[in-house]
């Protein structure tokens, strides 16, 4: 681990306040059981949001990956959270997920073609700044090291760590994010 803060706690610290905004992305096809496990997170955050810990919150689906409109594309998105992951030596996988989609036997698609897959519930964490919105973290992502060592990070352990910072405990973990979930 580095000598920096962890993602974990880089933002949100009921402590220090501070403008704070949170971007909830979550997948729009899932099985009803995976459906009350992201409702219990969207019902954590609303609670921060309304005991003011986080100033903004915005739950929505994850974009289209084709462009329909004035709306960033999925791929923008994602590309967007990359840029952050690169810029602080973190990664985003094993959340997000890349694979190669192989050309169609039916000459459908020309190429092959890269494409990601999301996680069910990701987080991007924002704060205010004279010049506009700053991306400080997303979750899940994993905190690279040079040793080799490495640590993902989830919107489970943040929530959990946010929580226990502001109301002293730790509310009832929602474990959406753990590994049997992401491979869902």
């Amino acid at each position: 681990m580095s000598d920096r803060e962890p993602a974990v706690s880089l933002i949100a610290d009921p402590d220090t306040g501070g403008a704070i905004g949170v971007d909830c992305y979550v997948r729009s096809s899932v099985p009803a059981a995976v459906s009350e496990r992201i409702a219990a997170v969207t019902e954590r955050l609303r609670t921060l949001r309304d005991r003011g810990y986080v100033d903004e919150l915005r739950i929505d689906q994850w974009p289209s990956q084709h462009a329909t409109g004035p709306m960033r594309t999925r791929d923008e998105l994602i590309a967007e959270f990359e840029r952050w992951a690169d810029r602080h030596d973190y990664c985003l996988e094993p959340g997000f997920r890349r694979r190669t989609v192989p050309r169609s036997p039916f000459g459908v698609d020309v190429d092959s073609h890269e494409r990601v897959r999301v996680p069910l519930v990701a987080l991007a964490l924002y704060e205010d700044a004279a010049d506009g919105e700053t991306l400080r973290a997303v979750l899940p992502c994993t905190e690279l090291s040079y040793t080799g060592d490495e640590r993902t990070y989830t919107v489970d352990e943040w929530l959990t760590a946010v929580e226990t910072r502001a109301f002293d405990e730790p509310a009832c973990a929602s474990r959406i994010d753990g590994p049997a979930a992401l491979q869902g």
